[in-house]
């Protein structure tokens, strides 16, 4: 029988006869072993996954459209206690390539099925506008009194999609006139979800989130940007001014909320759909 030091003996003679035969194939034949190359890639990768993983649990980028919502899921979480008149609508406004659709999660103002309002798509070559936000060629021409949409002189601009941003406007205006008018607006009444996919425009984004903000003037009007809700420590002590006039904010908790001057649903969150 063989001592314990002969059987490793053997082995390790084995294992460097094994590696001078895999060598000298290589060489004969030209071809390398990519087996351990491999084995490094896929352990990187498995490092390289966990870091990124980690970065999106972690991080926040306010740039970026966020993953999709799961199935379920709400914009904000109602408190048990809140009376439901008080309770956040959970409004949703969702853009899709030929409407904008204004539902919420809470069924108070409407649901997906039955919406609360469809916006069309608008923005055609002849159409009254106030600015190239509403026109698809993104050229507002004034014609008199009034703004009309005109071509674009450079064809190699895209032409983006426009939706009837003043209807919207319009919904969300009655939203919030018909619930907080006259109230005290809790902070967490003024968000909104804005879903919209990857392939939405920035600047139909833009003008989506402008006519969520506040109240639009009339057509060819310009009006002061409204005052928009604090909580900010400094803003709500009870020695400072419950409406700040310089910095167009004021204190919620101090101020019946009017819809003709304040933001209507400025707090908004974005969102790629639902699973």
């Amino acid at each position: 029988m063989y001592e314990a030091h002969q059987v490793r003996s053997k082995s390790r003679f084995a294992v460097r006869r094994r590696e001078e035969d895999v060598e000298e194939e290589e060489i004969q034949s030209g071809e390398i072993n990519l087996i351990p190359y491999l084995d490094i890639v896929t352990n990187l990768m498995l490092f390289l996954l966990a870091s990124v993983s980690a970065g999106i649990l972690l991080g926040q980028l306010n740039t970026m459209l966020p993953d999709r919502a799961p199935s379920g899921a709400s914009a904000t979480d109602s408190k048990p206690d809140t009376p439901p008149d008080e309770q956040p609508l959970k409004l949703v406004v969702s853009v899709t390539k030929e409407q904008i659709i204004l539902w919420s999660v809470s069924g108070r103002e409407g649901t997906l099925k039955e919406p609360k309002a469809v916006i069309p798509r608008v923005g055609l070559d002849g159409t009254d506008c106030d600015g190239p936000y509403m026109c698809e060629s993104g050229n507002c021409k004034l014609e008199g009194t009034k703004g009309v949409c005109r071509p674009n002189a450079d064809a190699s601009v895209p032409r983006l999609p426009v939706f009837d941003y003043r209807k919207l406007n319009a919904e969300l205006y009655n939203i919030a006139k018909t619930h907080y008018l006259g109230k005290k607006r809790a902070m967490d009444t003024y968000q909104a979800v804005l879903m919209a996919d990857d392939t939405t425009p920035y600047e139909t984004l833009i003008a989506v989130m402008s006519a969520m903000r506040c109240k639009m003037p009339p057509l060819g009007e310009s009006s002061e940007r409204c005052f928009l809700p604090t909580a900010d420590e400094e803003h709500v002590k009870p020695e400072n001014p419950a409406i700040d006039e310089d910095n167009r904010l004021y204190d919620t908790a101090r101020v019946e909320y009017d819809p003709d001057t304040q933001a209507l649903f400025n707090d908004i969150l974005f969102s790629r759909g639902f699973e």
